[in-house]
């Protein structure tokens, strides 16, 4: 016990309480500046956690919604490009029945739907055939749908005999296409 002869009581004293001091600035230290840092490291984790988490299941509904979408447009591909083609007065001729004697096609107005990003056009098809094709005129639309053109025939529609024997005929169509621009 030689050792402890030599130590003061007061030194040992003063050893005590600075170690106190410094073990009590520390705690201090911990509790008001990591402490705090440390709670919001973990909420940030957990935040982070959370929105990989929604990242991950709104990635799985976009791919499943996109391939519903490809698989749709894959197998009506050629419908979508006429719903959002362009449809005028040459277009609907060149897909009319062919026989007519005389057929003319005019534009009689358009009508905008913009909540369904729809327009609908309104034609007027005039036109002459022989006595015994009236079959013609009533493959208009059914021509016109097998073209994939979404039209509507317009009631009434005036069919008359002309001076020479054949049918003359008048009839309104309205046909429905997109206005969505990618």
């Amino acid at each position: 016990m030689a050792i402890l002869k030599d130590v003061e009581p007061d030194i040992i004293f003063r050893h005590i309480v600075w170690s106190v001091l410094f073990i009590a600035a520390v705690a201090y230290y911990i509790n008001v500046d990591i402490m705090p840092n440390v709670d919001s490291y973990k909420e940030q984790v957990r935040f982070t956690r959370v929105t990989e988490e929604v990242l991950a299941s709104t990635k799985a509904v976009r791919d499943n919604a996109q391939a519903k979408i490809n698989a749709f447009s894959g197998a009506n591909h050629e419908k979508i490009k006429v719903f959002n083609g362009v449809i005028n007065e040459s277009v609907i001729r060149k897909n009319l029945p062919k026989g007519f004697l005389r057929i003319n096609v005019k534009k009689m107005g358009e009508e905008l739907i913009p909540q369904d990003q729809l327009k609908k056009q309104f034609y007027a098809i005039t036109g002459e055939v022989g006595i015994n094709n009236l079959a013609l005129i009533l493959d208009i639309v059914p021509k016109l749908h097998a073209k994939n053109i979404s039209a509507i025939l317009e009631l009434p529609f005036v069919v008359q005999k002309t001076k020479k024997g054949n049918l003359s005929f008048e009839l309104r169509i309205a046909i429905t296409q997109s206005t969505y621009k990618r």
